[in-house]
Formats: C-alpha cells, sequence, structure tokens
C-alpha cells in the first residue's frame, strides 16, 4: 500500500518534472557541457587526476551516511526512487496524467478532475474511434485564431470518411442519428455536411454549446493526438472509466 501511495504522488509530482526534459535550458545545458568538453585532453587528464581523491572522499562519505540509516529509513527511499523513476518513464512513454482546467466537456468532466491518458493502445494495435475522448495539441486554424498553443481534450465525432452534420439538436454521423448519453444539452448550432479527410478528425466537446471546438475551427490531423483518456481518478468519488472511450 505504501508503494502504491508513493507511486500515485510520484507521478503526479512528475506533471511538473517532466517538461523541464523536454524545455530548451535542458539541451542548451547538454550543449554547452558538449561545447566544454572538447578541451585539450592532457589539461582534461590532468582535471580527472587532480580530483579522483576528492572524489573518492566524497564517495566513502556518502557511502557511510547510507549505511549508518536504518534499514526502514533504507527501504523507503529506495521504494521513494523507484517508483519516482518508474513514474517518469511510465509518463514519457505509456500514460500520463492531466487535470481539467475547463468546462468544455462537462458533465464527463468537471473543473479540476485528473484523469490517465493511454499513449499507446492507439499506436499498437487500435485505431482512433467515434466516442474516443482524446488529448491533443491544437490545430493551427485553433492556434491562428487563439494564440493558445495549450493541449485539449475533447470527443472524436467523426473519423476519416465520415460525413457530420448536426440539425435540430442531433449529431448525424453518415446520415444515422447519434445517442450521445454523455452529452450536456443539446447543440443549438447548425452544421452542414462535411466530410471528414483522410488523416483527419472531427472532435467536439460534451457541453456543446459552450466548447470551442471542430464546428468552430475544423478537423483535427490524427497526429496531433497525444492520447486517449480512459480513467478519471480525482476526486476520488469520481472515479471510474470514462464514459464512450474504453
Amino acid at each position: 500500500m505504501k508503494f502504491i501511495l508513493i507511486f500515485l504522488l510520484s507521478l503526479s509530482i512528475t506533471n511538473a518534472f517532466v517538461p523541464i526534459l523536454h524545455s530548451k535550458f535542458f539541451y542548451k545545458s547538454k550543449i554547452s557541457m558538449s561545447s566544454d568538453s572538447e578541451i585539450d585532453n592532457e589539461d582534461n587528464q590532468n582535471i580527472i587526476d587532480n580530483s579522483s581523491d576528492d572524489s573518492d572522499k566524497g564517495g566513502n562519505a556518502l557511502f557511510r551516511r547510507w549505511k549508518n540509516l536504518g534499514q526502514e529509513t533504507r527501504d523507503d527511499i529506495k521504494a521513494t526512487s523507484a517508483s519516482f523513476i518508474f513514474a517518469i518513464l511510465l509518463r514519457l512513454f505509456i500514460v500520463e496524467p492531466r487535470f481539467i482546467p475547463s468546462l468544455s466537456m462537462f458533465p464527463t468532466f468537471d473543473i479540476g478532475d485528473q484523469l490517465l491518458v493511454d499513449k499507446v493502445s492507439n499506436k499498437l494495435k487500435r485505431p482512433y474511434q467515434r466516442k474516443d475522448v482524446v488529448v491533443f495539441h491544437p490545430s493551427e486554424t485553433y492556434v491562428e485564431l487563439t494564440g493558445n498553443n495549450d493541449a485539449l481534450i475533447k470527443r472524436i465525432v467523426g473519423v476519416s470518411g465520415d460525413v457530420i452534420n448536426v440539425r435540430d439538436g442531433m449529431l448525424y454521423v453518415n446520415g444515422v442519428q447519434q445517442n450521445e448519453p454523455y452529452i450536456n444539452e443539446a447543440p443549438d448550432y447548425k452544421l452542414d455536411d462535411m466530410k471528414v479527410p483522410e488523416g483527419m478528425l472531427l472532435v467536439l466537446g460534451d457541453n456543446r454549446n459552450h466548447s470551442f471546438d471542430s464546428h468552430i475551427w475544423g478537423f483535427l490531423p490524427q497526429e496531433n493526438i497525444i492520447g486517449r483518456a480512459v480513467v478519471k481518478y480525482w476526486p476520488i468519488w469520481r472515479l471510474g472509466f470514462i464514459e464512450g472511450s474504453v
């Protein structure tokens, strides 16, 4: 139980920590270090030789401190370190936590809800489908209209080849009226026939009349998708799978 709690805490911490790994500062630091390493080999060897004794002393002192710690403390440090590293790897490549800042997907998500985004299943075997809730980088049109580059979350209503329209408060896909029990209210706008091009998706917010989505800024390139939202995990009383997206 302790490991699970530490892991969940580590996963939350990586929300703030991991972007640093992708920052320009991080890569500048690496480049600078590479440039600094191009010094004369003989001088470099002297520096290494002169510092070796100090390194040994520091290493021995650190080892002694570790040995002086109680077994329970050492076990806690090992568990925390392992869970933190695992959380970082998990977030980078498999699943990552996200939080909801607006009501565009209400009632599926409320402000402050936290969820897990699956980043691999669609790449391995499962194509994106209608009703999937996805987190994505905004389209160029969206950025031009808003100046905002933050990731968004919406529900897929149309995939490549689908013909979508909205009329009389109902969504139609290829002429078939859709049952959407998860939306907040019927849309009060009209959307004429739109055929989804190859490699594109059409996405709408569940809070149809209060969502800045594809009915305004157009199609979403599928390559912009970060992952599929699958589980709400916070607040705890809203824990569960995301309707239509599993």
